[in-house]
C-alpha cells in the first residue's frame, strides 16, 4: 500500500481452512511477497550486515520454493491453513509438532501486502487458538530487525522469551512464547 494510505480494520469473514496441495502454488507466492516486502523494514545500519552476510537470507526456508510449501501442507506433523477473506486467498499459518523439529509450533504467518494491517492476523490467531486448545505454549522466531511483528505478536499474547546470537552475521532472533490459560488467549 503507497506510503500515507490508511489501512483499515476488514469487516470481511477471516477464516482458516487446511491448506490442499492444489494450494501451494498461490500460497508460495503470497508467502513471497510477504516476507520479501518484510525486507523494506530493515533499518539502514543493518543493510551493510545483510549484503556482506554469506547466505543473506530472504525470508525463512522455503518462502518461495513452491514443493517446499506442498511437502509442508502433506507432511501428517503439520497444519498448514490458509486464511481466507470472504472467498479471497489472503495469507497462510503454519503450526507444527514442535518437539520433532525444533522449539517453535507457530512456525509461520504471513499475509498479502496490501492486506496486512487490516486485523486478519489477529484474526488468524484467534482461530489457532481455538483449533489447537490443547497447546500449553506456543512458542515462535522472529529476526531482530522484524519489528513489526515484535509489535504484532506481543498484541497477541507472546512475550519475548529470549534473543538468540546473530545467525550468519547479521541478525539476531528474537524467540517468543504465549504460555498464558487458553482463557486467557481466548479473550484475544
Amino acid at each position: 500500500m503507497p506510503e500515507g494510505t490508511r489501512k483499515y480494520r476488514e469487516t470481511r469473514p477471516v477464516r482458516l481452512e487446511l491448506a490442499t496441495p492444489a494450494d501451494a502454488g498461490p500460497l508460495t507466492v503470497i508467502q513471497g511477497r510477504a516476507f520479501h516486502d518484510d525486507i523494506r523494514f530493515i533499518p539502514p545500519e543493518d543493510w551493510r550486515r545483510l549484503l556482506e552476510a554469506k547466505d543473506p537470507s530472504q525470508g525463512p526456508p522455503g518462502v518461495t520454493d513452491i514443493e517446499w510449501t506442498r511437502r509442508v501442507i502433506k507432511h501428517p506433523d503439520t497444519a498448514y491453513y490458509k486464511i481466507l477473506l470472504g472467498h479471497r486467498l489472503v495469507g497462510g499459518v503454519i503450526v507444527a509438532d514442535a518437539p520433532k523439529y525444533s522449539n517453535e509450533n507457530f512456525w509461520r504467518i504471513f499475509i498479502e501486502p496490501v492486506y496486512q494491517s487490516r486485523g486478519i492476523g489477529t484474526e488468524a490467531f484467534r482461530q489457532i487458538y481455538r483449533l489447537h486448545p490443547d497447546v500449553k505454549a506456543w512458542r515462535l522466531g522472529t529476526p531482530e530487525w522484524a519489528t513489526r511483528n515484535h509489535h504484532f505478536y506481543e498484541s497477541v499474547g507472546f512475550r519475548l522469551l529470549e534473543i538468540r546470537p546473530a545467525r550468519n552475521e547479521w541478525f539476531r532472533g528474537y524467540e517468543y512464547i504465549n504460555d498464558s490459560p487458553q482463557e486467557e488467549r481466548l479473550k484475544l
